[in-house]
């Protein structure tokens, strides 16, 4: 029993934890960020793509996949 509270804790903590970071992504990103200290200016700029791919990429893999096949026949 105690096993099964632990994993539910541990699930729970982690879950909470990527809600906080996709939270705190959301708010910095496509931000840029100066700072000025003893004269020196440092800027920092925070850009997150979108790594999906775009299209249909299961078209794509069966077209090279009978490519691949003639190739080899």
């Amino acid at each position: 029993m105690a096993d099964t509270a632990l994993g539910t804790q541990i699930v729970s903590w982690l879950s909470l934890a990527l809600i906080v970071g996709g939270i705190i992504i959301g708010a910095v990103n496509h931000k840029r960020l100066r700072s000025t200290c003893c004269g020196a200016t440092k800027t920092i700029s925070l850009e997150i793509d979108n790594v999906t791919p775009k299209g249909d990429t299961k078209i794509e893999a069966i077209k090279a996949e009978e490519k691949r096949e003639a190739i080899i026949a």
